[in-house]
């Protein structure tokens, strides 16, 4: 995450489809299909329990419908947990309609400390996953306590951005997620577990991690870890997402892939990814435009075949934040007390009023043409970007539903316009080069 002294320094210097099947174990899983169930933001801190009225705003603001809940104080220094700390903060989101994603924080900085944190052993770990699990799943000792029915965590993660300081001994991490991962399936195998969030293919190219990767490969190979999260700062020098898909999320997922030697399938979790308003990316409106083609590089990623979705949660980061709290280079608010949302903001915003209870249908990568789904209209997206389609330009040729009778063509700062239509090829002109459209077909 980015902590807000630390790492907003060191990122912005360094710098159709079917929805996945759910696997079997998972049959108990609460995420729900619609986009909006699976996006949303954090962190909803369990110490400031009761502060987060700016962030709930941000998230019912946008319409999105999960949050990452991060602790740093879930076990004592003798590394017995203490899931208690959770219970303030869980009773707010679900006073909020939040759905928590459980971080437990340890950063490698904390063995060094007087008296040292160390990581801790499997066993550790272990009771701690299966206290959090046994306590926050749905219908787990909190709820029951609460009288509180289907509501809980079904995604836990722990150690955000190991790769960054990249001081904890790497067998000492394995043992630690490996861990995580048993006690929380001792509860319920249909719960997730994922390793906290990586940062360095994003901000150094290493497809390795600085070795972390590799270190749990056959975890993520033996289904205990569900997938990898990825954190994606797109940034003009770093990370610069103009220059084509070798700075997409997805030829990150694919390298780190490469590197541990994974045939599994593994899905897809990003808890932070934003546009750096940095360098030549500075003003608002360029930073918005290119949000709105990161948004989709998040939403679209696919499997090993190139062509399945396995995005499970995509978060951008900040929602809440102003530039007041975290600087200007990744706040999207402009305003609080109440929640106004900055460009960026407000692109997500128009996201999820579009695509917010949609589902993909079908990714087309070559084309730079994703398909969506719901009960008033379809979408199709156009990524009309050098290097993101094979035939950028002004014009693009879609393939619209029968029944079509018009089309809206959306640009990052709204709608650009509404036009007859008719059902088959259709071509839709007098478009900007460089620049993501969504095309909403409503079905009356």
């Amino acid at each position: 995450m980015r902590r807000r002294s630390q790492l907003l320094l060191i990122s912005t210097v360094l710098l159709g489809l079917v929805l996945p099947a759910i696997p079997t174990a998972f049959a108990n899983d609460m995420i729900g299909p619609r986009l909006r169930d699976r996006v949303g933001g954090g962190n909803l801190v369990t110490h400031l329990a009761g502060q987060s009225a700016q962030l709930y705003e941000a998230l019912h603001g946008v319409g999105a419908g999960m949050g990452r809940m991060d602790s740093y104080g879930w076990r004592t220094r003798q590394r017995v947990p203490t899931p208690h700390d959770f219970d303030a903060a869980m009773r707010e989101a679900y006073a909020n309609g939040i759905t928590p994603v459980i971080l437990l924080e340890y950063e490698g900085s904390y063995q060094f400390l007087d008296p040292p944190q160390p990581i801790g052993s499997y066993q550790d770990w272990f009771a701690a996953g299966q206290a959090m699990a046994r306590r926050f799943r749905p219908n787990g000792d909190w709820s029951l306590e609460n009288g509180i029915a289907n509501f809980g965590a079904t995604i836990f993660t722990a150690i955000n951005e190991p790769d960054v300081q990249a001081t904890i001994p790497q067998k000492a991490y394995h043992d630690a997620l490996a861990g995580l991962a048993d006690g929380v399936h001792s509860v319920d195998a249909g719960l997730r577990v994922v390793p906290g969030g990586f940062a360095t293919c994003n901000s150094h190219g290493d497809a390795t991690l600085r070795g972390y990767g590799p270190a749990i490969a056959d975890l993520l190979e033996d289904g205990r870890l569900d997938g990898i999260d990825l954190h994606t700062y797109y940034n003009d020098r770093w990370y610069p997402m103009t220059r084509g898909r070798a700075f997409s999320v997805q030829t990150c997922f694919d390298r780190i892939k490469q590197a541990m030697g994974l045939r599994r399938d593994l899905n897809f979790y990003t808890t932070e990814f934003n546009v750096a308003r940095a360098g030549a990316w500075e003003e608002a409106d360029v930073a918005a435009r290119l949000f709105l083609s990161a948004v989709w590089d998040q939403i679209a990623v696919v499997g090993n075949d190139g062509h399945s979705p396995r995005m499970i949660l995509a978060f951008p980061w900040n929602l809440g934040d102003t530039p007041r709290v975290d600087g200007p280079h990744y706040a999207m608010a402009a305003g609080e007390n109440p929640w106004v949302p900055e460009a960026r903001g407000r692109v997500f915003e128009t996201v999820l009023k579009l695509a917010g209870d949609m589902t993909i249908t079908s990714i087309d990568r070559t084309r730079g043409l994703y398909r969506m789904s719901g009960p008033d209209a379809e979408l199709i997206v156009w990524q009309n970007i050098a290097g993101w389609t094979d035939r950028p330009g002004r014009a693009v040729e879609i393939e619209l539903p029968e029944w079509a009778t018009r089309i809206e063509v959306w640009g990052w700062d709204g709608l650009r316009r509404a036009l007859p239509a008719t059902g088959g090829r259709f071509v839709v002109d007098d478009l900007n080069e460089n620049e993501t459209y969504m095309i909403r077909v409503p079905r009356r």
